[in-house]
């Protein structure tokens, strides 16, 4: 009985981020539109945006393709002014790609609406709800969950 509870109980918190998910990403999907990138040239946005200047073929393997078609990913976003192309000092024969302030810039529009979003829903929550709320989440972040769904 208790499985079956929790198996509830963990469905109901899918079903409820889920939704919650869907409603912070409805205004992003515009700003995604905006910015005019494929998903390939977004991924790579926000992994340079999260994990700084990477080289290609690491940025290759984060993405799942070989390192000749990310590099027409990166082409692309140099052309756009959000990434710029660097020698490695120690071996030239290494590119390195990061953001261009434009690029960052970019990046922190997409994560701002839906920073803003969370904010309009917190100011209908009571204290003690956020409390719990942030609780909640702060124990789900702590788990190290991340690190495990990321490898």
């Amino acid at each position: 009985m208790q499985s079956k509870s929790r198996e509830e109980l963990t469905q109901r918190l899918v079903e409820s981020v889920e939704h919650l998910n869907r409603q912070l990403r409805l205004d992003r999907l515009s700003e995604w539109q905006d910015l005019d990138l494929t998903i390939p040239q977004a991924k790579t946005l926000f992994l340079l945006e999260r994990q700084g200047p990477q080289r290609m073929g690491t940025i290759a393997g984060a993405l799942g393709i070989a390192v000749s078609a990310t590099t027409t990913v990166v082409d692309r976003l140099v052309e756009r002014g959000l990434a710029t192309r660097l020698s490695d000092p120690r071996d030239r024969r290494v590119v390195i790609c990061e953001l261009t302030e434009q690029g960052r810039e970019a990046a922190e529009r997409f994560w701002t609406i839906g920073r803003e979003r969370l904010r309009l829903l917190a100011d209908h929550l009571q204290a003690e709800q956020l409390t719990g709320l942030v609780q909640a989440f702060e124990q789900l972040r702590d788990t190290g969950v991340e690190a495990r769904i990321n490898s």
